[in-house]
């Protein structure tokens, strides 16, 4: 049982790192000049596939508006998005982290 929970932490702290990064990679492209709306994609689908496969619904849902803020190529959308997506993950991480002690 130690073990599995061992486990389970560190899948926990894996998701939370690889996600803290990627959200930080999305603020720094978003504010170059000439944004590729692609690459924000392509990183918000990988917070969306991380986020439903441990569980993160809230994060997951947040990041469909970022998707249709890539579609649209809608940088304020994007911003205002990306803020939900932060805010989401946030309370998600604190909750992650309770379960984990």
């Amino acid at each position: 049982m130690v073990g599995t929970a061992d486990h389970f932490g560190q899948l926990i702290n894996t998701y939370c790192l690889d996600v803290e990064s990627i959200i930080s990679q999305l603020a720094s492209y978003i504010d170059l000049p000439d944004v590729d709306f692609s690459k924000l994609a392509a990183l918000t689908t990988e917070v969306a596939e991380r986020s439903s496969r441990i569980g993160a619904e809230h994060v997951r849902l947040a990041c469909l508006d970022l998707m249709q803020a890539c579609d649209q190529k809608q940088k304020q959308n994007f911003l205002r998005a990306l803020n939900w997506t932060k805010t989401e993950f946030a309370r998600t991480k604190n909750k992650l982290q309770v379960i984990v002690q």
